[in-house]
């Protein structure tokens, strides 16, 4: 079992971003020295509620500098806003200013991205499978040729190349088709913090498709988390964030609710979005989200067996990853969690 640190740096509203990013730094030191594996955020743009993490590279590039250990994943580059080639560069230099440790998370993003970055959603799919043809083309090969719908490559070498002789692909969202595709070519997948049923179709095709292809699978899963000694304590606590969490990340999916939208996002694949189902954060209530296993609110002690118990309801996981920093908690608050299940989970699941 491999274990990580999620944040989606959320700015809830009133929040400095300067501090944010510094305390998001000082998490990824602590874990660093708390012995956690990897530390992930996400690539977003336009609402700050739902994340100000807008350059991952950047910030995994900072963070290197005060680490030695910990590995770093974005979850995930958004592909189909990003010129290809460029991308293959900057991602190549950050592996070598992280010192080997980067990873590549990939997907097509959030559907509320397309229109703000003027990008065509019906262009969403065919630019994503481009651009990661691409992206492995870069790295592998000292010049390449490409010839596609969306871009026309002819004999480009892309500088540097990673440091490392490989990048881990990771994939994330709820499609079947792309985890399976995941499976097969041996990368890894990344799902969570939300309603476990979501990803069961796309976990279990992940899973078969890297079985049959000889590859051994690798499921992250995130975890919303709040722990503290004892629960009455975290029950306490945790409400206030974790409800002002979900009214955070529910502020983008309002601005692609009308009609017309999204028809455009079934036209591009999008059909998650065009379903509204973020909208449904509107009626959680803390108590559901325990109920529905979308997050663990408790003590250490209570959190193994709750794991043991997601495993035998929704699917296995060979990596987990904590999302310890919501909703504007104080920094301590974020700190203990991650202290506490270094301390006492991470030596029982080992």
């Amino acid at each position: 079992m491999k274990f990580g640190i999620y944040n989606e740096i959320q700015a809830s509203p009133g929040a400095n971003y300067k501090q944010r990013y510094d305390e998001t730094l000082r998490s990824v030191e602590l874990g660093d020295a708390l012995g956690y594996d990897v530390f992930m955020t996400l690539e977003h743009h336009f609402f700050p509620t739902f994340s100000i993490s807008v350059n991952p590279l950047a910030f995994f590039a900072a963070a290197a500098q005060r680490s030695k250990n910990i590995r770093f994943r974005a979850m995930c580059h958004t592909l189909p806003v990003h010129n290809p080639m460029v991308l293959a560069a900057e991602i190549a230099q950050c592996d070598h200013l992280t010192d080997g440790r980067l990873e590549v998370g990939v997907g097509r993003g959030h559907g509320w991205l397309y229109d703000p970055a003027s990008v065509p959603m019906a262009d969403s799919i065919g630019l994503y499978e481009e651009s990661l043809e691409i992206l492995q083309r870069a790295w592998s090969n000292e010049r390449f040729s490409f010839e596609g719908k969306h871009y026309n490559v002819r004999d480009v070498e892309v500088v540097p190349k990673p440091l490392q002789p490989s990048l881990k692909i990771f994939q994330t969202g709820t499609s079947a088709r792309v985890f399976g595709d995941a499976g097969r070519r041996g990368g890894g997948v990344v799902v969570g913090a939300a309603p476990p049923p979501l990803f069961t179709e796309a976990v279990n095709a992940y899973t078969a498709a890297a079985k049959e292809a000889g590859n051994t699978p690798q499921v992250g899963l995130v975890v919303p988390v709040f722990l503290a000694d004892d629960e009455a304590t975290a029950l306490r606590e945790a409400r206030e964030p974790m409800m002002r969490s979900y009214a955070n990340l529910v502020v983008p999916q309002e601005s692609i609710n009308n009609e017309e939208v999204k028809e455009r996002l079934r036209g591009g694949g999008f059909h998650f979005y065009a379903g509204g189902f973020l909208n449904q954060m509107k009626e959680y209530t803390f108590e559901s989200v325990l109920a529905n296993d979308i997050a663990f609110v408790g003590t250490p002690s209570q959190f193994i067996p709750w794991l043991q118990r997601f495993r035998e309801r929704h699917y296995d996981f060979q990596e987990l990853a904590l999302m310890a920093d919501f909703g504007g908690q104080a920094e301590w608050q974020v700190a203990r969690t991650l202290q506490l299940f270094a301390r006492d989970v991470m030596p029982a699941l080992r």
